[in-house]
């Protein structure tokens, strides 16, 4: 338990350094409307946020873990799926590469904290 509270003040150290410096960096690519090219940071910022109430629910070698985990991985692996499927029909033709790759990376370095704690609710 010791650990998990470690853990969890960990994550949310990082999520306060993080999340303000990103919005710092995007912010003059916002107000030019160009592509915000520092996004990941805000998103690692949100998911360490994530990490960070998910920490007291995750321990090791538990079977509530591993099916949380599991039943997660599952998920992401539809909404990778959709949403490269989604890119490929509204956003191919306008966005560069780097800047798919740059979504692909947020919205998977989102979903997977997100549907463990969704998952944490229900099992």
């Amino acid at each position: 338990m010791k650990e998990a509270r470690k853990n969890q003040l960990g994550y949310l150290f990082l999520a306060i350094i993080i999340i303000p410096l990103s919005i710092y960096i995007n912010y003059p690519y916002i107000a030019n409307g160009d592509f915000p090219v520092g996004m990941m940071t805000f998103f690692l910022g949100t998911s360490s946020l994530m990490m960070a109430y998910l920490s007291p629910h995750l321990f090791p070698k538990d079977e509530r873990t591993k099916e949380i985990i599991g039943k997660s991985m599952t998920a992401n692996y539809f909404t990778l799926f959709a949403t490269i499927t989604l890119l490929f029909i509204t956003l191919a033709k306008t966005l560069t590469a780097s800047e798919v790759l740059t979504i692909l990376f947020c919205i998977m370095v989102t979903s997977i904290p997100l549907t463990m704690i969704f998952y944490s609710k229900r099992i």
